[in-house]
């Protein structure tokens, strides 16, 4: 044995220690042992300001009957795989406290003792701020990409090269080019610099690495084909964009239609 284990091993049988219930109860993650059956056989003080339960109300209740209706699929499935493996689990899930009020914790399962399959303990750390928000960015990020694909327009970020590499490409893409987004993305099908008429090209390109190297936006107009065959003549507004270093990192703007099929 280390010395610094005898060391903690002393000071635990030491009269003046905290005893081991003091210890979990100290902690900020729930604790809980579960016994056959799924049911609980011991929670800490935590798993009460969690759930809003006293730990002695909770003792051989069913632990599935804190879990949100929906995770409990995702429970049983995972508790199978503890089994199988004999492994740890770690896995999301959302837990009821008294009031309904829903948690999302990330529980890690593991065997209490070796090489026998119970009772099994878990700790439950309380993750909902995180969540909330995630949740709150992708909803705003829902919500502007719905904005963006109503503009009658197409928005894009591209890369500084020859093709115009496109790296995003709103849905304005559809009705501007005739082509999805989907084609044009990283050139999958088709880069967007070969919808340029072939006359316009040269000077698309000598206007875009004017105004990068005067360190402004580009306001240019140009001949585009369509996916039909015809050709649009169309307004296009950009920007450079640059690392913290200075270096260009690709093309932000908006290409509007300014006629229709001529």
């Amino acid at each position: 044995m280390t010395a610094w284990l005898q060391s903690a091993a002393d000071w635990l049988r030491s009269p003046h220690s905290l005893n081991l219930e003091t210890l979990i109860d100290s902690l900020n993650d729930a604790v809980i042992v579960i016994e056959k059956h799924n049911r609980l056989q011991y929670a800490n003080r935590h798993w009460s300001q969690l759930t809003g339960h006293a730990s002695a109300d909770c003792q051989h209740q069913p632990f599935t009957q804190f879990i949100h209706p929906e995770d409990r699929v995702n429970w049983q499935i995972a508790f199978q795989k503890f089994h199988q493996a004999c492994d740890s689990q770690l896995l999301w899930l959302r837990i009821l406290d008294k009031e309904d009020v829903v948690h999302w914790c990330e529980i890690r399962v593991q065997p209490l003792l070796p090489n026998r399959p119970y009772p099994l303990s878990a700790t439950l750390c309380d993750i909902t701020p995180q969540i909330r928000s995630d949740q709150i960015k992708e909803a705003r990020y829902r919500s502007l990409n719905r904005l963006v694909d109503r503009v009658p327009a197409m928005i894009y970020r591209s890369r500084n090269n020859i093709h115009w590499t496109m790296e995003f490409v709103s849905d304005g893409c559809r009705e501007l080019t005739g082509y999805t987004p989907e084609k044009m993305i990283n050139n999958a099908e088709l880069s967007y610099g070969s919808l340029i008429h072939d006359d316009d090209q040269e000077d698309v390109w000598c206007n875009v690495q004017k105004a990068i190297q005067d360190n402004r936006c580009f306001e240019i107009t140009y001949r585009l084909r369509h996916a039909d065959g015809h050709t649009r003549q169309v307004y296009e507004k950009g920007c450079a964009i640059y690392s913290d270093t200075g270096s260009i990192l690709g093309i932000e703007g908006v290409i509007f239609a300014l006629d229709n099929v001529l």
